[in-house]
């Protein structure tokens, strides 16, 4: 089997030709210290004093696979006049507590992680965790849809869902917002003293491989006529035969003999 003269190599580059395994999902906190509390009345209605508060999400690549939210220090005369909903960059809405844990029954202090996974909904009627307690709960709306209604002094407009997973799918890049209001001026409003933001994320897919076309030359290819070694002569080597056929004419008798011989002598090789 003749060799080709020339052998085209597809070499694949992946990762500086040392791949490295996909990158892990990562889990990354944000903090708002924003202390919010109502801004109508007398500072016992209506929406917050940062209305939204905001986390600025930005430089991290990949998608959000999870979101969870906590309000800390979270304190109200009454609960079940809070409403509070967090928008997410890809415009989703989601009511954390609406019409949640009785009316008149008060919040001192208290941290509400909300997450989808958690084991319980805040309570509607029968109160909500202790004071100066963590509770982790799943977004609890009780509110009626025709009355919840964030969306006077440039809230979301309804509706409002009620899982984080809607925030999910998506950058984690852009404006987070949280949006807390009281909505019954009878009793005292609410104050928050932080809130942090919590995502799950996976990272980007590495890029393609780079190809990079290399060429291996082959063989060359023999040529028509070869050129004898250097030093060595092109010149026939002698025989020794026509030598040998002009001696054995000088034995002819006579001189036309002679001639006839020398003749043919001539015609042999050297």
């Amino acid at each position: 089997m003749k060799l080709a003269r020339s052998l085209t190599i597809w070499v694949l580059l992946l990762a500086a030709l040392a791949p490295a395994g996909a990158a892990a999902a990562e889990t990354r906190t944000f903090l708002n210290t924003d202390d919010l509390f109502p801004t109508g009345g007398a500072l016992t209605v209506g929406p917050a004093s940062k209305y939204p508060s905001t986390i600025a999400v930005s430089g991290v690549a990949g998608t959000v696979t999870k979101a969870t939210v906590t309000v800390v220090g979270l304190a109200s005369a009454s609960g079940d006049d809070i409403d509070m909903a967090i928008n997410g960059p890809n415009g989703q809405t989601v009511m954390l507590m609406s019409d949640a844990c009785g009316l008149a029954t008060g919040l001192s202090n208290d941290d509400y992680v909300f997450d989808d996974s958690a084991p319980v909904f805040l309570s509607d009627v029968g109160g909500c965790p202790n004071p100066f307690k963590t509770a982790t709960v799943m977004p609890s709306n009780y509110g009626d849809p025709a009355e919840d209604d964030l969306s006077p002094n440039g809230g979301p407009a309804a509706p409002y869902l009620n899982k984080l997973s809607f925030l999910a799918g998506g950058s984690p890049n852009g404006a987070w917002n949280l949006f807390v209001r009281d909505d019954n001026q009878d009793f005292n409003g609410f104050d928050v003293k932080a809130w942090a933001l919590t995502l799950e994320i996976e990272p980007p897919p590495p890029p393609p491989p780079t190809i990079v076309t290399v060429t291996v030359p082959g063989p060359p290819a023999p040529s028509a006529s070869a050129s004898p070694p250097a030093g060595r002569s092109t010149t026939q080597a002698k025989t020794g035969q026509r030598a040998a056929a002009l001696a054995k004419c000088k034995t002819k008798k006579s001189p036309k003999a002679r001639a006839r011989c020398r003749a043919k002598a001539q015609k042999l090789p050297v």
